[in-house]
């Protein structure tokens, strides 16, 4: 019987083997109960008995560098581990967070690569068409680019799948982020620590003074950062970060309500990238039942990017200098062919039907019975 050791470093090496990008750990009145996030969707793999959350927990927290004494309070740390038994294997970074509830401390691991594997913006889903609009925003000196979408939409990928577009050779790159998830070479990484005074507002301050050429911003929460972000764009950095609204033009009407002149916004903001991720069926199981031991019986692997892409031209700046509404600026959009979310998801049902034996893909985004 494995100790509690040799159990967590089970379970987490049995999560990086299926895919996880998280492990929740969670009491319940009578249990331990551990779960899986594999392409966006929590799955559930086992359950102990309730006697193994408490040292469970502890040993997450000793790893983690955490106060094993604290159980009122939700706590943070962090750990890395081989991927394997096997010497020299692939280093995955784990953080934790721990969360007090009614039954005990919960636990949720986030699963990091030290070095992730990205492709290119076509690989993603995007297509051509998009693709070579996203590589024209980035052939500029200067100006802002957003990735717009939900939590866990894959904004993180797209955007640093976008710096794989740019040549690094003779540039100053600098990234704000709150965690540093990826270590990316080349790039200057910064961790933002709001309790310690360091906001991505105070950063990107420090960032300006440091001679940058690009400049990642993780997330644009305020006014105030975004504020900073604008003069950025405008004073010659090529700046690019993320933002959380339901489309493109849903991130413009944001950036005006959080008090950024029109006119600075039509003269800072190159364009804007809104996505949501959809599921793909296993390929090695696709129509078959039951599903096969590569999706864990899912019958599901794997997710793909659906992508809208909105390039700020200047036949747009009125409706932002005028400050219309969502609607108005979607009907000229329309009226000049833009491709939103829902035709994007349309044109990949289209090419689906006519491959009928590629595999399809689920999405929660479409109706129920929708496949794409």
């Amino acid at each position: 019987m494995l100790d509690v050791s040799e159990y967590v470093i089970a379970v987490i090496r049995d999560g990086i083997a299926r895919g996880a990008s998280d492990i929740h750990i969670e009491p319940g009145t009578n249990e331990l109960v551990i779960r899986f996030r594999l392409d966006g969707y929590l799955q559930e793999v086992e359950r102990k008995e309730e006697a193994w959350g408490p040292p469970v927990i502890s040993r997450l927290k000793l790893m983690g560098g955490m106060d094993i004494g604290e159980r009122r309070l939700p706590q943070d740390g962090g750990f890395s581990l081989e991927s394997g038994e096997e010497e020299h294997g692939e280093m995955i970074d784990v953080r934790v967070a721990t969360l007090p509830t009614i039954h005990g401390e919960k636990a949720v691991l986030r699963l990091l690569p030290h070095a992730p594997r990205y492709g290119t913006l076509t690989s993603l889903g995007m297509n051509e068409a998009d693709a070579f609009r996203v590589r024209s925003m980035l052939s500029g000196t200067q100006g802002m680019i957003l990735v717009a979408g939900a939590t866990g939409s894959g904004k993180t990928t797209t955007m640093y799948t976008m710096l794989q577009e740019l040549s690094r050779e003779g540039r100053n790159i600098v990234s704000l982020e709150q965690p540093v998830e990826y270590r990316i070479p080349g790039i200057n990484q910064v961790q933002i620590h709001p309790r310690s005074g360091l906001s991505f507002h105070e950063g990107l301050r420090a960032v300006l003074r440091q001679d940058p050429d690009v400049i990642l911003v993780g997330e644009i929460r305020d006014k105030l950062t975004a504020e900073i972000a604008v003069r950025a764009a405008l004073t010659g950095h090529l700046l690019i970060s993320t933002i959380h609204t339901k489309d493109a033009v849903s991130t413009i009407v944001r950036l005006l309500d959080m008090g950024i002149e029109p006119y600075l916004l039509t003269s800072a903001l190159v364009g804007v990238i809104a996505q949501r991720l959809v599921r793909r069926p296993c390929p090695s199981c696709y129509g078959q039942m039951p599903a096969c031991s590569s999706c864990h019986g899912g019958g599901l692997r794997g997710r793909t990017g659906i992508y809208e892409v909105l390039t700020v031209a200047d036949d747009f700046h009125p409706y932002i200098l005028h400050r219309c509404s969502a609607d108005e600026m979607n009907r000229y959009l329309r009226a000049n062919g833009f491709v939103s979310l829902s035709v994007s998801l349309e044109q990949k049902i289209a090419e689906r039907e006519a491959e009928p034996d590629a595999p399809i893909l689920y999405t929660p985004y479409a109706s129920a019975n929708q496949v794409v």
